[in-house]
């Protein structure tokens, strides 16, 4: 038999105010988590549904390409201190309605509504839940709402790679801490954080070791979450201790065999470390989890290539490149799909459209090494042998820690034998 799935879409923010998005969206992705300890349900990936936010797809459609059999979607109005919570669970079959409610409740009581609606839905899926499910279920993530509100509001923040969105998502977190210094998930977003300014912005290993020692405390806090043993496995992947990473990444795994977080940073430490068969079986499983993710397929796209799966390869390129468009129809300042789409052009052989969506991105954000590390790679596919090094040396000048990358990325071969990208590499030894 079938195990019943599930999408949570971002909840609509019926308080009129744009900038209580991450409250609403935060709590959409609490519901994910409440849930996440049924092991007989299987989830999307929340971050599945926040990239359809915004679009015109019908939550049946977006529930048929996420693959899953129902979608929970609701409304959340704040107030002050009250909070108002509307939600339906709908068959993607029929369209039918097969539960719903209304929870009016104080602020304060966010986590027991969280709670109520998992159990409501559990039930209306028709689930019985485990006595350990259900302690699990039940068990708040902090006692401070507000360690809550500023961890939801550095959630939200995370999802933008931007340097400066990393930096206010790394105080965000502190705050968190200093609210509640329990707060296992706060503790892990930190660590996220500190992994993902060493990896684009400031390769210190000050960041290594800040990685280190909030992942370890939130694995200490949340030895049962899987988003603990996913940071402590980053934070491990960083610091070259590869083995320890896997091990982490599969203790998550074994928590939560539905986690895209725990598989796609598995298969990027293998990336990391070179060894691409198994790099490529957890992208796969990767994609499996996230289908409309456009930048995993373009990741699995380039260990393909290093395998020798050459169409294989270019079939990801122009899956990843309509994924992209479909994210660019969405949101057309979206600098990451711009960049990792030109990408995708230029080894489709798009030439034009390929600089012409890298000079977008670099004209959106000109000192992000981020930005500047993938349209190196870009131009690097084009035999744009200059331009592609002056972007390179850029972003490595800007704190571009990502050595490994740089090391076995194939769409930089096209490089390796030049002086200056030697020369680039040497900087490593220093």
């Amino acid at each position: 038999m079938t195990a019943p799935s599930i999408a949570v879409l971002p909840f609509a923010n019926l308080s009129g105010e744009p900038d209580k998005d991450y409250f609403t969206d935060g709590l959409a992705e609490g519901v994910a988590h409440t849930l996440a300890p049924l092991r007989a349900l299987r989830i999307a990936a929340h971050a599945s549904g926040l990239v359809f936010k915004g679009g015109t797809l019908e939550p049946r459609e977006i529930a048929k390409r996420l693959g899953v059999e129902t979608v929970l979607e609701g409304g959340v109005r704040r107030a002050g201190d009250q909070l108002q919570v509307t939600v339906r669970l709908v068959a993607v079959s029929d369209g039918a309605e097969r539960w719903a409610a209304r929870h009016d409740r104080p602020l304060a009581d966010v986590f027991a509504v969280l709670a109520e609606i998992s159990a409501e839905v559990a039930r209306a899926l028709g689930l019985s839940p485990t006595d350990a499910e259900q302690r699990a279920m039940a068990r708040s993530p902090t006692t401070d709402v507000l360690a809550y509100d500023s961890y939801l509001q550095g959630r939200q923040l995370t999802h933008q790679l931007l340097r400066r969105s990393q930096d206010s998502a790394r105080i965000l977190f502190e705050q968190a801490i200093a609210q509640d210094a329990a707060f296992a998930r706060a503790h892990a977003g930190l660590a996220n954080s500190h992994a993902m300014m060493f990896q684009y912005w400031d390769s210190s290993e000050a960041n290594v070791r800040a990685a280190d020692r909030a992942s370890g405390r939130a694995v200490e806090l949340g030895p049962d979450l899987a988003d603990t043993h996913v940071a402590r496995g980053l934070a491990s992947s960083l610091a070259k201790r590869f083995e320890e990473a896997h091990r982490e990444f599969a203790t998550a795994l074994e928590l939560r065999p539905d986690s895209f977080d725990a598989c796609y940073f598995l298969a990027r430490s293998y990336r990391a470390e070179g060894t691409m068969t198994e790099a490529a079986r957890w992208f796969e499983r990767a994609c499996a989890l996230r289908p409309e993710d456009y930048a995993t397929r373009q990741l699995m796209s380039s260990v393909y290539t290093s395998l020798g799966r050459t169409e294989e390869s270019r079939a990801l390129q122009r899956q990843a490149l309509e994924l992209a468009e479909e994210q660019l129809e969405r949101n057309p300042d979206d600098a990451r799909a711009l960049y990792l789409a030109a990408g995708a052009l230029a080894t489709l052989g798009d030439s034009a459209r390929a600089r012409q969506w890298a000079k977008r991105a670099v004209a959106m954000d000109p000192d992000d090494s981020a930005v500047l590390y993938n349209v190196a790679c870009a131009y690097a596919i084009l035999r744009l042998t200059d331009s592609a090094i002056d972007c390179l040396e850029q972003a490595v000048a800007n704190g571009f820690g990502h050595w490994q990358w740089i090391e076995h990325d194939s769409d930089l071969d096209s490089l390796r034998g030049h002086p200056r990208f030697k020369a680039l590499l040497a900087q490593k030894a220093r």
